[in-house]
């Protein structure tokens, strides 16, 4: 993967906790029907998000304590939602709009999720989330070092193209599923380019998985870290960047040690076949040889 680095010329990354901080907050929410309240509605999302790892289903339980409702048959679906049965039996669905049952109209900076029965659309939840400090710059660093960076997310295009202009991406993609996101991935490949995805969440795993290099953030999903060649502990996005410099000078360190120790051999080898190398001068001449190999790798720690 550390060689693999250095030849990456191109970078996909995702939105919600990559580029953004992945701390949702719940702004806004909406009584589609009238058998709950606007309080009833954020208690009972917030009961069902707590099966799930997802920002959204954290902003949810943050804002609000669940009702305590018992589910039952609990599935998440990865890029969609959490969906489970009540006491009653009723299928209750949290997350996209277009999977959960119905879209509603909202601002391109907002993100929103729907809770629905049993297909019925209950309530919607709009959430607000902020850009990471460093994206714009790591990205920018990125771009100089002849990196094109994309983005591939399941939020809606015009949210993706928002943020997408904000940051001075080289393109953006919205509404795609685990799926989608794959497939521009093996499309990139096939064009013959070095392909990195940087994700977080359970539904990058499988792109994870199909990159050439991936990365994972250190606060995400441990799927998708799990999938990952590497993780950013620091979630830093700046730390890319640095990692492919340091890749540059590690393989030019290794370059380094492979030819002196070649050419050491080649020139000391002969000399002690034919005696002129006494046996002392030969093992000084290796121990030696070994301590340059060190301190030359020393290097990279400074």
């Amino acid at each position: 993967a550390l060689a693999r680095l250095v030849e990456v010329d191109t970078l996909f990354v995702d939105k919600t906790g990559t580029l953004t901080s992945g701390r949702l907050r719940c702004t806004a929410v909406e009584a589609v029907a009238s058998e709950l309240s606007v309080d009833a509605l954020a208690a009972r999302a917030s009961s069902l998000a707590a099966w799930s790892t997802h920002p959204l289903s954290r902003a949810l339980q943050a804002a609000r304590d669940g009702d305590g409702s018992v589910w039952h048959e609990v599935g998440e679906t990865p890029g969609h939602g959490i969906e489970a049965l009540d006491a009653e039996g009723r299928r209750w669905r949290l997350g996209s709009t277009a999977w959960a049952g119905a879209a509603a109209d909202v601002g391109a900076d907002a993100t929103q999720a729907l809770l629905s029965c049993g297909g019925r659309p209950m309530g919607v939840f709009s959430f607000g989330e902020d850009v990471r400090q460093d994206a714009a710059a790591a990205i920018a660093a990125l771009q100089a070092d002849g990196v094109t960076v994309h983005l591939l997310s399941g939020d809606a295009p015009a949210r993706v193209e928002a943020l997408a202009g904000r940051l001075g991406l080289d393109s953006a993609r919205g509404g795609l599923s685990p799926e989608g996101k794959l497939a521009h991935v093996r499309s990139a490949q096939q064009s013959r380019h070095v392909v990195a995805m940087v994700g977080d969440g359970i539904n990058d795993a499988p792109v994870l998985a199909q990159a050439d290099v991936s990365i994972a953030m250190g606060e995400g999903a441990q799927v998708a870290r799990t999938q990952a060649d590497g993780v950013l502990l620091s979630n830093r996005l700046s730390d890319i960047a640095k990692a492919r410099a340091l890749a540059r000078r590690t393989l030019g360190v290794i370059r380094q040690n492979l030819a002196w120790a070649a050419g050491y051999n080649l020139l000391c080898i002969p000399l002690a076949l034919g005696g002129a190398l006494p046996p002392w001068a030969a093992g000084l001449g290796m121990a030696t040889s070994s301590l340059v190999v060190v301190l030359n790798s020393l290097r990279l720690a400074r």
